[in-house]
């Protein structure tokens, strides 16, 4: 399939409309914070094998979930809220080493690996305040929860973990009834490691997607979100 490849020395990205049927546009460059960010404002999401090189992809569809049209069942949430608490953005790196604890399965090395290089730029994007997890704990303990980077209106979801049933439910309600309260547009949900049973997502066709991207960025930057 054909790909373009990136200098690590220059951060840029080809056009997502070049991408493959599948998806991928280009291999290679780094996880830095700055191509990081121009990634999310392309349209562009990484994609990391732990014995592969770095993959970046923009398929076509893209699956979001629409915030704005998005009916939350509060009688769900408070019979989950019953069982779990509920916290935002307290234990951002307890959330990653919670996913790399679940995906990281040695004999495996599936693609849903959590590498540190990873793990250290998403720290970098929460300390700059771009990054946002919520925590999902049951007697004290941390049982799931989820990872995403905010750019203007726009939340870019990473990881949905779970260790017990129902919490990894419960992070992503609470995630969208923040995003509804801060008026944000969509959730990206890049990768089937945010799919989950019963919520309903849309299909956006790429040129949609990346086309809102781009307005957002020219919007809003860089600018921190008030989360």
């Amino acid at each position: 399939m054909p790909y373009f490849e990136l200098s690590k020395e220059k951060i840029t990205f080809p056009p997502a409309y070049f991408a493959a049927i599948d998806g991928l546009i280009a291999v290679g460059g780094d996880m830095s914070v700055e191509r990081m960010q121009l990634a999310y404002n392309s349209g562009i999401y990484y994609w990391h094998h732990p014995l592969k090189r770095i993959q970046w992809w923009s398929p076509d569809p893209r699956i979001v979930l629409m915030i704005d049209s998005f009916v939350l069942s509060e009688k769900r949430m408070t019979l989950l809220n019953e069982e779990f608490k509920v916290s935002i953005n307290t234990s951002f790196e307890s959330v990653l080493r919670l996913c790399q604890q679940v995906n990281n399965i040695d004999d495996e090395m599936g693609p849903e690996w959590l590498s540190e290089r990873a793990v250290r730029t998403f720290l970098e994007l929460h300390k700059r305040g771009f990054a946002h997890s919520v925590e999902v704990r049951k007697a004290d303990q941390l049982v799931g929860g989820l990872f995403g980077v905010a750019i203007g209106k726009l939340f870019f979801g990473e990881y949905l973990v779970s260790i017990v049933d129902s919490a990894d439910e419960l992070a992503l309600l609470h995630l969208v009834k923040r995003l509804k309260d801060k008026e944000f547009e969509l959730m990206d949900m890049q990768k089937e490691t945010l799919f989950f049973e019963g919520i309903d997502y849309n299909e956006l066709a790429r040129i949609d997607f990346v086309a809102r991207c781009k307005e957002n960025a020219e919007k809003h930057g860089n600018v921190i979100v008030d989360f």
